[in-house]
């Protein structure tokens, strides 16, 4: 798609034009050609080679090429040459089985658990399994036992996948991105400053016998051929020894291999994206006006009717921008996909007119045999050693502090930093990348854990029954009007409480005509076990042996009940019950406890059993 509005038309093939075979005709090997969806790349997997039987081979042939046909969801060659992998070693543990299988229907659920038993421990063991079962899950020639064997049998728990995709702490980022951030300054800074001066060589403004003058020479051979003069041997001629080297004439124009990697995982850390699907981006996109640019990407694990996307990159409003801390141009690039995704382009543009591609990653590397197209993850990995970062999952104190760098745990960082879904469903965030991360584990059940705790608090205080403990009732005996706006109610009607008999069971009802269970104005027909929940109930000093009765006697009932049915039906009022004792000081449970009679010890069995209750 071309940077217009109206893109680039589309076209048919010519008439002579014939697809590329992918399976070779009849008698000429098992060899099975894969074809990347672009185009770009291609590798032929020869199963003739795979040990075993030909039966086998032809077998396992057959069941690759239907898995990574043009509608099947293996798009990259890297996929294809897992599938493969995974094939070869299956071939190789029917192999060495006594006696070997001559073909598929001869496959048991014994070969399935060799190949389980043999790869289990190994860190390809587990994605083989899913490999293959992707791979034979509807294939027709497996018999039933082998299928069933190979679907239901449980897979091997995953070798510290939750460390390696933990998110960075913000240390360990900021590690990462300066590093990073430096690669992308150099590389702006030289490329302008090698293209200033090259304009300035063809403009004839450098001036004579100066040493600019020699590399302006090479800069304008390099630009127009995309080589540096060279000696017959092949060596690099003495002037671009002079002037440097290869990597510095080519360097002023190109991007190195590293700087290419600095972009990659800049734009993983600015968008979040998958760092595969950022390596295949073009660099032409469709730009509607404003500050946003359209990208056609691939993501083929989305399925064939869903792997293309289009990612919109946009640059900081400017009213956002205009509130950050010294938001100059450096730190508008460093905040804007959109920017560092301009500059790569803008940077690539000597590479990719050499290269003849689209691909907006490219770069020039005199060791690495000339122009590269394409961002690879050894860039990465080469990147990370280059500038003192561990390749593999160390821990931090063997690598001087420094994290490991893994293009995973940067989408992982980002979307636990976001919390927002990127190329996947909120779904797939939350029970996926979110529900892997320890640290969000962690800040999730504290969260929960606050809230829970407050709702029981509130439970608790709309539910226990409010107390009148002897001290009140003494302030209330030497100022009642004092006493009863402490309680918040009118002189009068705390005195009946206190003086008269408005006892219920283990409480005082303030006022058994307006009740929560029934209509205004009617007597409550409630259990006297419902009083513990009512706004209307106090508990007083006298009622403390019913109380200490009642909460031994739930006790008593809990080891000859069904658990469920204690904890429904009585765990709740035992602990409204514990609730109210806690008011009361141990020597006054105590005496409490003394008091009780074997009466009150009746009546209060009655009441838990109902006896009392209106039928």
């Amino acid at each position: 798609m071309k940077g217009t509005r109206g893109g680039r038309a589309a076209v048919l093939p010519d008439g002579a034009w014939q697809p590329p075979q992918r399976v070779p005709a009849e008698g000429e090997g098992m060899a099975v050609r894969f074809i990347e969806e672009s185009g770009a790349r291609s590798q032929v997997f020869d199963f003739g080679r795979l040990p075993g039987d030909p039966g086998i081979q032809r077998w396992l042939a057959g069941a690759f090429t239907r898995r990574t046909g043009p509608r099947s969801g293996v798009k990259r060659l890297e996929s294809a040459r897992g599938i493969y992998g995974a094939c070869r070693r299956l071939a190789a543990v029917l192999a060495a089985a006594d006696p070997p299988p001559s073909s598929p229907a001869a496959l048991t659920s014994a070969h399935i658990a060799a190949f389980s038993l043999r790869y289990a421990a190994m860190p390809t063991g587990r994605y083989d399994l899913i490999t293959l079962r992707a791979l034979l899950r509807e294939d027709p020639d497996l018999p039933e036992p082998a299928r069933a064997a190979l679907l239901d049998g449980r897979l091997p728990a995953p070798r510290n996948d939750r460390d390696r995709a933990a998110a960075y702490s913000g240390q360990e980022w900021q590690l990462i991105m300066t590093a990073v951030r430096g690669d992308v300054r150099r590389a702006r800074d030289r490329i302008s400053a090698g293209r200033s001066l090259l304009a300035r060589h063809r403009a004839g403004q450098l001036p004579g016998g100066s040493t600019q003058v020699l590399l302006g020479e090479l800069l304008d051979v390099f630009d127009r051929t995309g080589t540096v003069p060279r000696k017959p041997s092949g060596d690099p001629a003495m002037q671009v020894t002079e002037a440097g080297g290869v990597d510095a004439v080519t360097s002023s124009l190109c991007l190195t291999a590293d700087e290419m990697a600095a972009f990659g995982l800049l734009l993983a850390a600015q968008t979040g994206q998958n760092f595969g699907t950022i390596a295949a981006w073009p660099a032409v996109g469709f730009e509607p006006g404003g500050p946003v640019t359209l990208i056609e990407q691939v993501k083929p694990r989305r399925g064939p009717d869903r792997e293309h996307m289009v990612v919109p990159l946009e640059d900081l409003p400017p009213g956002l921008a205009g509130v950050l801390s010294a938001a100059g141009p450096e730190d508008r690039l460093f905040r804007s996909p959109l920017r560092a995704y301009r500059l790569l382009t803008d940077l690539t543009a000597c590479s990719r007119r050499h290269l003849g591609t689209q691909g907006a990653f490219t770069a020039f590397s005199a060791r690495g045999g000339g122009f590269i197209d394409g961002l690879r993850q050894d860039h990465v990995y080469v990147w990370a050693r280059n500038h003192r970062f561990p390749t593999a999952a160390v821990p931090p104190e063997r690598a001087g502090g420094r994290p490991a760098i893994s293009v995973r745990r940067i989408r992982q960082t980002v979307i636990e930093t976001t919390r927002h879904p990127v190329a996947h469903t909120r779904a797939t965030m939350n029970d996926h990348y979110l529900a892997r991360s320890a640290r969000v584990r962690a800040r999730s059940q504290a969260v929960v854990g606050d809230a829970l705790r407050g709702e029981v608090t509130k439970a608790r205080d709309i539910q226990a029954a409010r107390v009148f403990t002897a001290a009140f009732i003494a302030r209330f005996r030497q100022d009642p009007a004092a006493a009863a706006a402490e309680a918040g109610m009118d002189e009068a009607g705390l005195r009946q409480l206190i003086d008269e008999d408005k006892d219920t069971a283990v409480t005082a009802c303030a006022d058994h005509l307006s009740g929560p269970y029934t209509e205004p104005g009617q007597p409550c027909t409630a259990s006297f076990l419902a009083c513990l929940d009512c706004p209307n109930a106090w508990a007083l000093p006298r009622h403390l042996p019913l109380q200490l009765a009642m909460a031994g006697h739930l006790a008593a009932l809990r080891p000859h009940l069904d658990p469920a049915l204690w904890r429904a039906r009585y765990g709740p009022r035992l602990g409204q019950l514990q609730q109210i004792l806690g008011c009361y000081t141990a020597a006054e449970r105590d005496q409490a406890r003394e008091a009780i009679t074997s009466q009150q010890r009746a009546f209060i069995a009655d009441v838990v059993a109902g006896h009392w209750d209106l039928r």
